[in-house]
């Protein structure tokens, strides 16, 4: 099993199985690697959301992203191995089965470091040659929860998010059968009567998004 996929050898998958490319975007820290780890995780405990593990072609990869959230790395508190940008972009590759029909679809979800695309909200000409971008079945822009529940960070995840949006859209690289997904990690920090007011400016930001 691989580490990740690169760029080449995902090519080579999708020469012989009709996968649908995941592109995660969002910036630093945002939790875009956490949230493909943990789903991976769901499934080392059964089905999840309908479906079942089938395949994996980067397991090495999921593990050792995985490692450093367990107990068994000894850690006193969860984390997940950062994405550098010097590893350019990366795929895991997941496979799984209908839970009815047992049908296999394969997924490669992106793995590209925050930094970058950070940047080409200052360098747009840069998002034209995301390949992910112009490849992707569906594409999740991250939402950072934990800078949604921060009453001085909130503006500034908005418009950053927003600008990347808006940066990708006008690049018309976007495929119209795309499907385009807005995703609030750490969602927890979220929870309880003082965050009202940071759940309420969250849902008028993704109906703006929205239209």
């Amino acid at each position: 099993a691989s580490t990740m996929l690169t760029v080449e050898e995902a090519d080579q998958l999708l020469c012989w199985r009709d996968a649908s490319i995941i592109t995660i975007v969002g910036e630093r820290n945002g939790g875009k690697t956490t949230l493909v780890t943990e789903i991976y995780g769901r499934f080392l405990h059964g089905a999840f959301a309908n479906t079942y593990f089938c395949h994996s072609l980067t397991l090495m990869g999921f593990e050792r992203k995985s490692f450093h959230s367990r107990a068994e790395s000894g850690r006193s508190y969860p984390d997940t191995d950062r994405t550098s940008a010097q590893d350019g972009l990366r795929f895991f590759h997941l496979a799984l089965s209908d839970e009815t029909d047992l049908l296999r679809h394969d997924l490669l979800i992106s793995e590209r470091a925050g930094e970058v695309y950070r940047e080409i909200r200052d360098r747009p000409d840069r998002a034209v040659d995301m390949i992910e971008i112009c490849k992707a079945t569906t594409i999740v822009f991250i939402v950072d929860g934990e800078r949604v529940a921060a009453p001085r960070k909130r503006a500034e995840v908005f418009a950053s998010v927003r600008n990347i949006i808006r940066v990708i859209a006008h690049s018309g690289k976007i495929a119209a059968r795309a499907q385009i997904q807005l995703v609030v990690t750490k969602f927890d920090l979220l929870d309880g009567d003082n965050k009202t007011e940071a759940r309420d400016a969250l849902a008028t930001f993704e109906q703006s998004i929205e239209s």
